[in-house]
């Protein structure tokens, strides 16, 4: 399987290096980016900052090829969204328990090389605005720590409490190679020749799925969404 995504990434390069060879202007830049998760996974982790570099050139007025490189990585739990319910019979009667977690701790890093086509849809002298079609591959590894509990309520408010669970449950760490998409809007404006500010938002896809925990509430994730905003520089050489 892995062998399968480095010929389609060698075939996906040689691609795009036949494009740049027919290519007009040079053009690099480097983004900030923030990665917002969304459905299933944004119960999991809160966003985080990232970075882009990309290269390409202009193959016709209307359309801009770049080749770039991704990373980040999400470290913030949310601990909204992160807690045990129980059900338990407790003098004859069964009663619905939360408990929040807050030992859990989970990562998600990624690393990813893309192929990024820009259709022009507006141009000046001082301002253009392109959509953004992307696909590529990522890797990436997800870690979720071990979580060791004993689960207790008070019942009768008397500091008599009653054990209802006992959670052990051991670490999990996924990682992989998955293909990716992405697709956005950019704004760019002119600071000086050659230099412009790069604005973009984008909607991206990594085809990738994490494991259940059901112990600890926590559902499969098929699918790692994100709305991804990027801010940088870019020269037009």
């Amino acid at each position: 399987m892995k062998f399968k995504y480095f010929f389609i990434a060698v075939l996906t390069f040689l691609c795009f290096n036949d494009i740049l060879a027919q290519s007009k202007s040079l053009i690099i830049g480097a983004d900030a980016n923030y990665n917002l998760p969304l459905g299933t996974l944004s119960e999991r982790l809160k966003g985080a900052f990232g970075g882009i570099v990309y290269a390409g050139k202009e193959v016709s007025d209307s359309w801009t090829w770049t080749g770039k490189l991704e990373y980040f990585k999400l470290t913030k739990v949310n601990k909204d969204k992160r807690f045990k319910t129980i059900e338990a019979e407790i003098g004859g009667e069964i009663s619905s328990y939360t408990f929040p977690l807050p030992n859990l701790k989970m990562d998600l890093t990624v690393a990813g090389l893309l192929a990024e086509a820009k259709y022009n849809l507006l141009k000046t002298e001082i301002f253009t605005t392109d959509v953004n079609i992307g696909f590529g591959f990522y890797f990436w590894e997800h870690f979720r720590s071990s979580y060791f509990d004993s689960l207790k309520v008070d019942t009768s408010g008397s500091g008599n409490f009653v054990l209802v669970e006992e959670l052990k449950v051991p670490s999990l760490r996924q990682k992989d190679w998955s293909g990716g998409i992405n697709l956005g809007l950019d704004f760019n404006i002119l600071l000086f020749d050659p230099l412009w500010l790069n604005l973009s938002g984008n909607y991206k896809l990594i085809i990738g799925e994490l494991w259940p925990t059901l112990e600890l509430n926590l559902e499969n994730v098929s699918g790692l969404q994100f709305i991804d905003f990027r801010a940088g520089i870019r020269l037009n050489l």
